[in-house]
């Protein structure tokens, strides 16, 4: 058969229950399919996929075929024959999410929507029988009163989660258990508030904006109890976005609601309005701070309660709305709330979610951003505490930094740099000199000197100071690495030129003046990245 086709029907077996007899291997594809087996997946997927399309544009509609509805559908038959079903118009007024749940996921059938990519349906469904064509009517029939009767209740439940407003289930959530030593799903509700709150402190949102988030975190669980999520729990957010719109809350509230529950999984949709990003980031933190402060760290492959990912979807979150949270300085108030209710918390709980998030930075920015792994140690810092809180400070500079070193390794203007900046900080390490500092007048003393290339060298670097400053200000590196790659030659010949310098002098006040100058090479470009961490391709 061609493909995009249907193979032709073969004449119907003359009943009975027997095998299928294969007199050599050659026939072995022919006679399963005279037998109503079509043993090659690929073509069985591919006839699916052309039915189901054919069958919707006879009902004057368009597939809906999901890429993991179609590859189980595949498994599920042998020889697949499209059958379209229909269910009662007054049904429609059903969410077309809820419809979609009850066709496809609680019982494998393909919707048909009104325009391509549309959340409008019609009412029809096609099913992938495993029989006999002749028989599609009965199929059919038997199918539609399954639909029909999931789709009533579906409706009933609708319509009675709408009598009463959104908010008026909160009282209910204090019934629902989150975890045995947190309490309620109302408490956990609470402490995310609480957390929102935080978040906003640290942004400038308008005041619309503020009310929108704090209105969205107080209904963001409010679905979980209604009976309609309770029937099918896939629908929670998506049925608190429905029931806030019609309970009179604002578009902003709504869209919150449905969002902070996303991305649901590696790759999904990230939350796009900054209500959806800032409970999403809440509840969350929220879930990390609450599970981490009990003592139930992942470990290995156990993660049961999803807290690689949510920290995960906290960082790309902040990264894709570029949203200028200081991590560090939340995780600091957060973890301060948590213990004020359970003052038996560890107090290595802050430290422990400050490693947490520097792995899971570490990890995206390798994996999903191929920064390479040394670049990744060299803008994270390796044993050294003023690097790494740095990254949590400033979320949004640790990502720009790493891919700005990716990209000046790419294209080779780093190892312009490598060599000298690499031996200054591996020098300097045997120095005294405070990592912070970039003034040359407060850290080395020129009458020291005794050759010119010490002089150059300070000269140099008293030109680098308002230049990374300006970087330091603006997140301009290249400006940056400009600078140091002007001051390249300059090192060089402190190291090898005609007037090189030993820098371990057998004065102690030379060998620490010599130190200190490379120290503060060291530390301008610590501005970038630590040097000391990048290795040489060569």
């Amino acid at each position: 058969a061609k493909e995009g086709t249907s193979l032709p029907t073969p004449p119907l077996a003359k009943g009975g229950t027997g095998g299928v007899s294969i007199s050599q291997a050659e026939g072995y594809v022919e006679s399963l399919r005279a037998a109503y087996v079509e043993v090659d997946r690929t073509q069985r997927k591919t006839q699916i996929q052309a039915q189901v399309e054919a069958a919707a544009t006879k009902q004057g509609g368009y597939a809906d075929i999901s890429d993991d509805l179609l590859e189980e559908v595949t498994d599920l038959v042998e020889w697949p024959n499209a059958v379209v079903g229909k269910f009662d118009d007054e049904f429609l007024i059903l969410p077309p999410e809820v419809i979609t749940t009850i066709i496809v996921t609680n019982q494998r059938y393909f919707p048909i929507l009104k325009r391509p990519k549309s959340p409008e349906l019609l009412p029809y469904f096609i099913t992938i029988s495993n029989g006999d064509p002749a028989k599609s009517a009965i199929i059919a029939a038997g199918n539609e009163r399954v639909v029909r009767a999931r789709l009533a209740d579906g409706q009933f439940f609708y319509k009675a989660d709408l009598a009463k407003p959104l908010e008026d289930y909160l009282p209910k959530l204090e019934t629902v258990t989150f975890q045995e030593d947190l309490g309620t799903v109302r408490a956990k509700v609470d402490r995310l508030c609480k957390i929102a709150s935080l978040i906003v402190n640290q942004l400038q949102v308008t005041a619309e904006e503020n009310l929108n988030i704090a209105r969205a975190a107080l209904l963001c669980k409010a679905d979980l109890v209604t009976q309609m999520v309770y029937e099918l729990p896939e629908m929670q957010g998506i049925m608190g976005q429905k029931y806030a719109l019609a309970s009179g809350e604002s578009e902003a509230v709504a869209t919150g609601i449905v969002e902070h529950y996303w991305p649901k999984s590696a790759g999904d949709n990230l939350p796009q309005t900054i209500t959806g990003q800032i409970v999403g980031i809440a509840d969350k933190l929220d879930t990390l701070v609450s599970i981490f402060g009990l003592g139930m760290l992942p470990t290995g492959s156990s993660d049961p309660f999803a807290l690689r990912r949510a920290a995960n979807a906290i960082i790309n979150i902040i990264w894709a709305a570029q949203l200028p949270v200081n991590l560090h300085q939340l995780l600091a108030e957060s973890v301060g709330e948590f213990t004020a209710i359970r003052p038996e918390t560890s107090p290595e709980l802050l430290s422990q979610l400050s490693d947490f998030f520097l792995q899971r930075i570490r990890t995206l920015l390798q994996e999903e951003k191929h920064v390479d792994y040394d670049l990744v140690n060299a803008v994270l810092g390796e044993n050294d505490p003023e690097y790494t809180e740095r990254a949590l400070r400033d979320l949004l500079d640790a990502l720009e930094r790493a891919l700005f070193l990716q990209q000046i390794r790419n294209d080779n203007t780093l190892d312009m740099i490598y060599e000298t900046v690499n031996r200054s900080t591996r020098l300097a390490a045997q120095g005294d000199l405070d990592k912070i500092e970039l003034e040359p007048k407060k850290a080395v003393k020129p009458e020291l000197f005794q050759k010119s290339s010490e002089q150059a060298f300070y000269d140099a670097v008293v030109q680098l100071v308002p230049q990374t400053q300006l970087s330091k200000q603006t997140r301009n590196y290249q400006q940056l690495v400009d600078s140091l790659t002007e001051i390249a030659p300059t090192v060089s010949n402190f190291f090898d030129g005609p007037e090189s310098v030993l820098v371990m002098d057998s004065d102690p006040e030379i060998k620490r003046n010599r130190l200190s100058l490379l120290g503060l090479l060291r530390n301008h470009a610590r501005v970038l990245a630590d040097f000391g961490a990048i290795v040489n391709r060569f």
